[in-house]
């Protein structure tokens, strides 16, 4: 790779990055400009693609691992470098949607035919949002433009079984249209899935709306989301073999055969954004977030009786984030703000005791951010202040330098800390949370360099260093109740490698690799003893440093598009990921506690598809995902002997849609 960046540094590069413009930064920045390793994707670069959800989209993308439990209706989330998706912000149209329970998102609640562009900062940004930032960002963009009437229709059917062809299905249909300065538009989809393993159908709705007006200096665009999704938690793959009986409430193929869960997402944001004047830009958002979540479970108590539970978990976030951008001598400076107010109501009803909690708490955060140029070199420093309700004040700088070192390459480099805040379940869960936790907190540092030594071909590379401190783990106290405590590091050492080339108008490649080194230093127990005689306790917790768990070392993905005679377009991706380890305790020797190691195997995932135009308004698409049906995971499951949470073998799918 060394060899690779001077030659990158050594052609005069033709590539164009002047016109790609980012929002993900709180405000319109030319890619160029940011010193943080960014990458776009855009709806026609979707569209060629051999892909049915946003998973599949981000998993090729280096630095990017994808979580998915396996069924078509599961929640996904993302792992960026190494960082856990509880601590990486997702947003919509600028809007995050982490929720406050947990600190994830569920990003298999985005409907891919919704997408008009997708911008990753692969980095820390809590300079710009606060909490959540230590991974970087993923902001989905659903939004566009209506320049003229227009309607869109499509179906979609895929299937791991050819006796059911139409196992998944879904239907999407969207409409627009301008009247004057006023542009409308509302979509929706419905998908439905039978499942391949028992208790993994599922069903899911969703509905969006947006209406823009633009005046002569400015915009404003209200937008509603809603999303309703249920489905069946089959839980891990259990072994059933001689020494290992079907799951008391399973079968064979399913660890559980009555757990179901019911989301509910609805979000609405009202944006304008007005050029005061040459210089002057001032970009207002008002947002609210309603999430609900509903789990039913039945298991096994203490004496083997069988317990039915009903948990009921309501969040509801609303916001107002202001900036103000001035531009002044080719410098720019940008102020913001934002003001935020999170709520909890839970319930949790079961046979054996009925709880309910409710917690609250507010931010308020202020940042600023300057490019200053200084010859060829562009400095960027930037700081943000947070002020919670519940873990107080944080204050995250940081500081970037874009340097371009010959016409169209760039060295960038940045600096930067950030921040985990610790989510309502860590402060608030009765009985055992723990209120005096501190947010998870660390640094990181990455330089980079983009060139392109060839026409058309974009390449980078990039190194980068994280540090995190003050991890959140649950663990047991002196009063033998087990309680959230910053207690755990983790150290992040890697390489991005990004190449992408349209050869010509035919034919168009991609390699994308990542390696990350991930260490993790957590405080586990090696000796655990409870006398029940005399109700005494002795714990004994050790830090011990081991590879970070659920973090894959390599990750390598190459792509082939080819648009042959009479618009018809063929599409090739592969995807490889080395083995990942994670870590279960053992009990066996007690009162000694040893971890155990489980290894999830590396895999080589090929997909393929084909387009074809089959009228002006009409198009097919066709295509098969793990087309050598490699069985592989990506989740752990519960136990160190169960098989995991299978992601789909060799599916088969066609997908028809209308444009007027």
């Amino acid at each position: 790779m060394i060899p690779l960046a001077f030659f990158m540094l050594s052609i005069v590069p033709l590539y164009e990055m002047e016109e790609i413009v980012v929002t993900a930064t709180r405000y319109p920045s030319a890619l160029k400009d940011i010193a943080h390793a960014t990458t776009v994707i855009e709806k026609e670069e979707i569209e060629q693609l051999p892909v049915l959800t946003i998973g599949d989209i981000l998993e090729m993308k280096a630095g990017i691992d994808m979580k998915n439990y396996g069924n078509a209706n599961s929640v996904t989330s993302a792992y960026v470098r190494g960082i856990p998706s509880n601590a990486t912000l997702v947003l919509i149209n600028g809007h995050p949607v982490n929720t406050i329970t947990t600190g994830t998102a569920d990003m298999s609640m985005i409907n891919i035919h919704e997408i008009e562009r997708i911008e990753i900062i692969k980095g820390p940004v809590s300079s710009f949002y606060g909490a959540n930032g230590l991974g970087g960002v993923i902001n989905i963009i659903t939004t566009r433009n209506v320049v003229k009437p227009e309607a869109a229709l499509s179906m979609t059917a895929s299937t791991e079984d050819h006796e059911k062809p139409l196992q998944t299905k879904e239907l999407f249909g969207r409409a627009g249209a301008p009247f004057g300065n006023t542009q409308c538009a509302v979509s929706g989809a419905y998908t439905t899935s039978d499942g391949e393993r028992s208790n993994s159908d599922g069903e899911l709705y969703h509905v969006q709306a947006d209406v823009n007006h633009d005046f002569r200096t400015a915009a404003l665009r209200a937008l509603i989301t809603y999303d309703n999704k249920e489905y069946g938690v089959p839980g891990p793959l259990p072994l059933v073999d001689s020494t290992h009986a079907v799951p008391q409430f399973g079968d064979s193929t399913a660890t559980s055969l009555f757990d179901r869960e019911h989301d509910k997402m609805l979000f609405g944001t009202i944006a304008f954004d007005w050029s005061a004047s040459r210089n002057l830009r001032l970009h207002t958002k008002l947002f609210g977030n309603r999430q609900s979540r509903l789990f039913h479970t039945v298991y096994a108590g203490w004496l083997a009786d069988t317990i039915i539970g009903d948990y009921d978990y309501l969040t509801h976030s609303f916001g107002l984030s202001s900036v103000a951008a001035l531009t002044f001598n080719n410098d720019e400076i940008a102020l913001g703000f934002d003001v935020q107010y999170d709520t909890l109501r839970t319930t949790q009803e079961s046979t054996q005791h009925d709880t309910s909690w409710n917690a609250s708490s507010s931010i308020i955060g202020a940042w600023m951010e300057m490019k200053k140029h200084v010859g060829s070199i562009m400095v960027i420093p930037r700081v943000r202040f947070d002020q919670n309700s519940d873990y107080g004040s944080f204050v995250s700088p940081g500081f970037g330098v874009v340097s371009s070192v010959a016409p169209d390459i760039w060295v960038k480099i940045s600096l930067e800390r950030a921040f985990r805040a610790p989510t309502f379940n860590d402060l608030y869960w009765p009985f055992s949370g723990n209120p005096e936790l501190t947010p998870e907190q660390g640094w990181a540092f990455e330089v980079r360099c983009e060139a392109s030594p060839l026409y058309r071909l974009f390449s980078a590379l990039s190194f980068f260093m994280r540090d995190v401190r003050d991890r959140i783990v649950w663990l047991p106290t002196d009063n033998g109740l087990w309680q959230p405590q910053n207690a755990n590091r983790l150290a992040i050492r890697g390489i991005d490698l990004e190449i992408r080339s349209q050869i010509n108008d035919v034919i168009g490649l991609s390699l994308e690799g990542t390696y990350v080194h991930a260490r993790q230093k957590n405080s586990e127990i090696v000796y655990d003893f409870y006398d029940w005689v005399v109700d005494t306790s002795k714990t004994i917790i050790e830090e011990i440093e081991r590879d970070a768990a659920f973090t894959p070392r390599f990750r390598v993905s190459a792509g082939l598009n080819a648009n042959t005679w009479h618009d018809f377009v063929f599409a090739l991706n592969g995807l490889f990921v080395s083995q990942q380890s994670n870590y279960y305790p053992d009990y066996s020797e007690y009162p000694s506690v040893s971890m155990h190691e489980k290894v999830l195997d590396e895999y080589i995932v090929v997909n393929m598809s084909a387009r074809k135009s089959l009228f002006e308004f009409l198009m097919l698409d066709f295509g098969i995902r793990n087309l050598f049906d490699v069985q592989y995971a990506t989740q752990f499951g519960f136990t160190i002997d169960d098989r995991d949470y299978p992601m789909p073998g060799r599916l088969a799918y066609a997908h028809l849609r209308w444009r007027l």
